[in-house]
């Protein structure tokens, strides 16, 4: 399954997967897995639940921001945040030069690394330098049974995870400057209950222009407590937070997206809703 879109949009989703261990095995007995019950297989069935939002900057046009999700080829999910330079068509372009290569690579099976590196060398050569963006990937790999969030951006990554909230932050370079930037490579368990959550820098910079600032302490907390089922609505409300601090025009092309991890009762159905705008 690949899943693009353009434009400021809303989206959610949830996908369910199996937890098993694909590491070894042959090509028939990997189809023969696909046709076992969750008993079977002894393993817990796993629900993916994503969400997004993306407004443009002033609330109009084309956002600079590129948002995808890509099915991977040996089992999970990868969320793509882009943010081109500056903001509108140029940057739009940008974005989605950036997102649509790290698709690619995703789906032929890349590990995320590489695909940091790869689209960083892509867009270096085009641009010989003098066009950077930002790049944050979110996966939940089942292949290895880990999630795992590569960052070339200044935005933190917010993770909820075992009844406890951080974030993964620091220093990182954005890509498209040097030839020999890298990624900023972070690997977590994919366990039950845990939520990803990235942004790009229209949210770290909300309401900054009347001094006023996101409460992150709040955010924290609202985490901490959140259920999986509930980051859509979570989600749009953060989205709304952001808008308002700057009164309803913002700033900077503001993204947000989602991941999270349950239990699943073994269903197979998957379910995704879309509103966007043309």
């Amino acid at each position: 399954m690949r899943l693009r879109h353009g434009g400021i949009m809303l989206l959610s989703g949830t996908l369910q997967l199996a937890a098993g261990d694909y590491r070894k095995g042959t090509p028939s007995e990997l189809d023969g897995l696909w046709r076992m019950t969750p008993e079977e297989w002894g393993y817990a069935m796993t629900r993916l639940q994503i969400a997004w939002e993306k407004m443009p900057k002033g609330g109009l046009g084309e956002s600079g921001d590129s948002i995808e999700l890509v099915e991977r080829p040996l089992g999970g999910l990868s969320l793509i945040l882009a943010d081109g330079q500056g903001s509108g068509p140029a940057a739009r372009r940008i974005a989605r030069m950036v997102a649509m290569k790290a698709v690619g690579l995703i789906a032929d099976g890349t590990r995320d690394g590489a695909v940091a590196r790869a689209v960083q060398d892509m867009l270096y050569t085009a641009r010989e330098g003098r066009v950077t963006a930002n790049l944050t990937l979110l996966t939940a790999d089942m292949h290895t049974r880990s999630l795992l969030v590569s960052r070339n951006a200044p935005c933190p990554v917010l993770v909820r995870q075992e009844g406890r909230t951080f974030r993964i932050d620091g220093a990182t370079e954005v890509i498209g400057t040097y030839r020999k930037t890298r990624p900023s490579i972070t690997e977590l368990g994919l366990l039950p209950s845990s939520l990803l959550i990235a942004f790009s820098d229209g949210i770290l910079t909300a309401g900054r222009r009347y001094d006023r600032s996101i409460d992150w302490n709040q955010v924290d907390a609202e985490l901490a407590s959140l259920d999986v089922d509930g980051i859509a609505q979570w989600v749009e409300d953060f989205m709304a937070l952001a808008i308002d601090l700057d009164r309803g025009r913002p700033q900077d092309d503001m993204s947000v997206v989602a991941l999270g991890v349950r239990e699943d009762d073994g269903q197979s159905l998957r379910r995704l809703t879309a509103s966007i705008p043309y």
